[in-house]
């Protein structure tokens, strides 16, 4: 018998969208869609993270002009309740995310787990 796992990925793609964790987060996700103010500065935000991250892994130190600015938006996206509940949204689907990896990566993991013993 052939298995497809790929289909059964497919179905639980589709079920995700069905639970509590994901809905709430397409919610949040939408009203900071559907805000512009919200959306810009999660915009803002995003690019923020994005030169955070790129200047870590090129060992580059911040100018304090820029920690400046940075600091300036966080202060703002801390204060946006839209911004707020996506990313408490997006922790919880994260959280289910990495339980179904865990779930799907049990077999893999019993079996390193047997080599230390």
């Amino acid at each position: 018998m052939t298995v497809n796992i790929y289909d059964n990925a497919n179905e639980m793609a589709n079920i995700l969208t069905e639970t509590q964790q994901y809905i709430a987060w397409q919610n949040a996700f939408n009203a900071i869609q559907n805000d512009t103010d919200s959306k810009a500065l999660f915009g803002e935000f995003q690019e923020i993270q994005m030169a955070v991250q790129q200047m870590m892994q090129s060992q580059q130190q911040p100018k304090p002009e820029q920690e400046k600015e940075w600091d300036a938006v966080a202060a703002k996206v801390q204060k946006d309740e839209k911004i707020n509940a996506l990313m408490e949204a997006e922790q919880a689907l994260n959280t289910l995310l990495t339980e179904l990896n865990d779930i799907v990566t049990k077999p893999v993991a019993e079996a390193y787990s047997k080599l230390q013993k």
